[in-house]
């Protein structure tokens, strides 16, 4: 396949060399029992390792959970349970090869954000491909977004947005004209404490099926595509709810057939 005959999948779906989430569809609340809702689809080469959401960085990052990219030991989405926070990464722009060869991951820039140790207004950007970071906590959602020459920080108003590789409610992507309507009239869940995830996100889980679209429509939501014998497609899929006192953290590691399972969240101290 030649990637110049499809722009939309260039700019939007193929990101190869660090994790990343590829769709974020979010619901910011303020005043609410949950004041923020995300539905996260991770786009990768199926072939790529990972380990599913644990608190795998308990010397670096404590406290987090997120799911591992295991080549570059990052994440594409975490939650920081003490003091409720979500932290969600899409790939941007690949800037070009540098002089040394090699570009930091930007995998850790989610644990970094959640741990308080990323600053924008000190960290030096130059070496990173670009990228949109999500960090969302029950008061505030900010998108911080780098395409190689400058970082813009954006502060979403409430309601509901959708985030992808291109950008924030990017209005030129398909996927995001046909699922922001379809995520307005999905239902707020109840999150009815000890449900399982059917029973506590109900049309959340629904709408993360995709709408029936095919893996190569560009509207579509879990994306299946072939490239020289490598096949690269929607390899998981989140639900997290954040909350003043606790966060919610679902997973599927087959959002085209999913099997849904509630993560557990360590009990921050009192």
């Amino acid at each position: 396949m030649i990637l110049g005959s499809r722009p939309w999948l260039t700019a939007r779906r193929l990101r190869v060399g660090c994790p990343d989430v590829c769709t974020v569809l979010l619901r910011l609340t303020p005043g609410a029992e949950w004041p923020l809702l995300l539905a996260a689809v991770r786009d990768e080469f199926v072939d790529r390792a990972w380990d599913a959401p644990d608190a795998h960085w308990s010397a670096t990052a404590p406290g987090l959970v997120g799911g591992r990219d295991r080549t570059a030991g990052g994440t594409w989405l975490a939650v920081r349970p003490n003091e409720p926070a979500v932290a969600a990464l899409l790939n941007g722009v690949r800037m070009p090869q540098p002089a040394g060869g090699v570009r930091p991951s930007r995998g850790g820039l989610p644990l970094a954000a959640l741990s308080g140790l990323l600053s924008f207004d000190t960290i030096d950007l130059a070496d990173y491909d670009g990228f949109h970071l999500l960090v969302g906590t029950p008061d505030a959602v900010v998108v911080w977004s780098w395409d190689g020459s400058s970082a813009v920080r954006r502060e979403l108003e409430p309601g509901d947005h959708i985030l992808v590789n291109a950008g924030i409610d990017t209005v030129d992507d398909p996927l995001v004209t046909h699922f922001l309507p379809l995520l307005r009239a999905t239902p707020t869940p109840a999150l009815e404490s000890g449900a399982d995830t059917r029973r506590a996100w109900r049309r959340w889980v629904d709408l993360l099926l995709g709408d029936e679209l095919p893996g190569d429509d560009p509207r579509a939501l879990l994306v299946r595509h072939e490239f020289d014998d490598r096949i690269y497609g929607s390899t998981s899929a989140s639900l997290v709810a954040v909350g003043r006192n606790a966060v919610r953290f679902d997973f599927t590691a087959t959002p085209d057939n999913p099997t849904w399972s509630r993560i557990s969240i360590p009990v921050p101290p009192s």
